[in-house]
């Protein structure tokens, strides 16, 4: 197939991925300090982080499976001469992936103990995470996303922006996208919000956004930067 013929018109860009990766270095960066700073004994500042970091970690693996099912398999097959680089992103992703689970079966006798249990160990494994992910985004930044462009066309560059959305669940959408915008300048805002559908943008603008810094607010408040 003649990649050339696919991406003719405006280069696509590829810093909306480089905007949700910030907010993953940094919210990985955070989780394990909000572990191991929370309040003991208090269930509900206990809850609120470990929402956070459930949702963290679930995220993480939609945006991972996304990639996996509609970015790498279409650039084995258009840049062959890339291959090991794919399949070094998608080992890297599978990693990840046990770093994640370890992560998810820690957390709730963490949450269930009132972090009385379990916290240590869960802070030092998102801490591995942490660094994995950086790892990890710094390669795929670095020397697989400057590819993206001659082998992708803006329509399956959307696709998989749009199917990361989807793959949220409804009740979350708006959190996670306060977490996104939370860094991004104007420009990269409306590179994010391009891949929401109308219902949520207008909700975000209305409410959304307000919720959120309450959400940021509460939170800081339960590991005691409040």
């Amino acid at each position: 197939m003649s990649t050339s013929m696919e991406n003719q018109g405006k280069p696509i860009t590829t810093h909306d991925m480089v905007v949700v990766h910030r907010m993953f270095r940094r919210e990985f960066r955070e989780a394990a300090g909000r572990v191991r700073g929370v309040r003991h004994g208090s269930r509900a500042q206990v809850r609120l982080v470990a929402d956070r970091v459930a949702l963290l970690l679930d995220t993480l693996h939609h945006h991972h499976e996304v990639e996996d099912r509609l970015l790498w398999p279409k650039l084995a097959e258009r840049a062959p001469g890339h291959r090991e680089l794919w399949k070094r992103m998608q080992g890297q992703h599978a990693d990840l992936a046990a770093r994640l689970e370890r992560a998810d079966a820690l957390l709730g006798p963490w949450t269930a103990g009132g972090a009385s249990a379990r916290g240590e160990e869960l802070a030092a494994v998102l801490e591995q995470v942490s660094q994995a992910v950086g790892e990890h985004f710094d390669q795929e930044e670095r020397e697989a996303l400057p590819l993206v462009p001659a082998v992708v066309s803006q329509a399956e560059w959307d696709e998989i922006g749009d199917a990361a959305s989807a793959a949220l669940p409804k009740s979350t959408l708006l959190t996670v996208l306060g977490m996104i915008l939370k860094d991004a300048d104007p420009g990269e805002q409306i590179l994010i919000m391009a891949h929401l559908p109308l219902a949520p943008r207008v909700i975000w603008r209305a409410v959304g956004e307000r919720n959120f810094r309450r959400l940021e607010e509460r939170l800081a408040a339960a590991v005691g930067h409040g």
